[in-house]
């Protein structure tokens, strides 16, 4: 199924918390993404791809002891993970609960990054148990159905609820890299918030339909979209929207039907 036909059925079709490991690759002088927006809980992955670094917390460029992380990121040394867990922030203050951090070796070249820390601004739903996963594909917990990777796309939302601040924010992983992604939201939870087969998954969110953007994942299999998106959404203080993410599986999905859905989120706006 072409991109154009797939996202016409998807369209005529609609019509009618959990933590999360963020993957940050390390190479030459970047770290890639290198502002994070992340929530209790989550886990950052560093991956080493191409030269010597560090990842040390601070804003200073000097290791001294005194960070609230910190780890040589080398070919002998090629990950390095860390949980963002309520016990950590708690030992670990900071303004904003935002963590800075760089590379020693390459401070003065410009290799820093940033992961702030927030509260969810809603829930997620409607993920793919075994009883519903349409071809025995079912996804993690918190994910959709299963895709040609083995995983499930999984969006999750940061940001706030606030419609006047508009500063909501949604970023969907487990994804297939380099295939479109359609973000969209919705009136209505379907069939009661546990969906309906929909391609290689369920379609969780109906009634209303607004596109929201498409965007194409990169290397680790993550998009993202916002801020910004209440003009095209049309919500306001005192509604509830459900969010769904639509991508292509063009290649070995285990439907064969070329497309796939990630889990619903819901937010109830302020």
């Amino acid at each position: 199924m072409t991109r154009s036909i797939a996202l016409a059925a998807f369209i005529c079709l609609a019509a009618t918390a959990q933590a999360d490991t963020i993957v940050v690759q390390a190479g030459g002088g970047t770290f890639s993404p290198a502002n994070l927006v992340i929530q209790v809980g989550d886990t950052v992955r560093w991956e080493h791809s191409l030269g010597i670094h560090t990842v040390s917390e601070g804003t200073d460029g000097v290791v001294n002891g005194n960070e609230a992380f910190h780890s040589p990121l080398t070919t002998f040394v090629p990950v390095f993970e860390h949980t963002f867990d309520a016990a950590f922030l708690a030992a670990h203050p900071r303004p904003g609960d935002r963590y800075d951090y760089f590379c020693d070796v390459h401070w003065l070249f410009g290799m820093i990054g940033t992961v702030t820390v927030t509260s969810p601004p809603g829930t997620a739903f409607c993920d793919c148990p075994a009883i519903s996963a349409p071809c025995s594909n079912p996804g993690g917990a918190g994910e959709g159905c299963a895709n040609s990777t083995g995983a499930g796309g999984k969006l999750r939302g940061s940001g706030s609820a606030s419609a006047v601040a508009d500063d909501l924010t949604f970023v969907a992983t487990m994804l297939l890299p380099g295939q479109p992604a359609l973000l969209f939201s919705a009136d209505n939870a379907v069939n009661g918030g546990n969906g309906v087969t929909f391609g290689d998954g369920l379609r969780c969110a109906g009634g209303q339909l607004k596109r929201l953007g498409v965007a194409v994942p990169g290397s680790t299999g993550q998009a993202s979209w916002g801020p910004g998106l209440g003009v095209a959404g049309g919500w306001s203080a005192g509604s509830t929207r459900r969010f769904q993410a639509w991508y292509r599986n063009p290649v070995g999905g285990p439907c064969g039907n070329g497309f796939n859905l990630s889990n619903g989120y819901e937010v109830s706006f302020h």
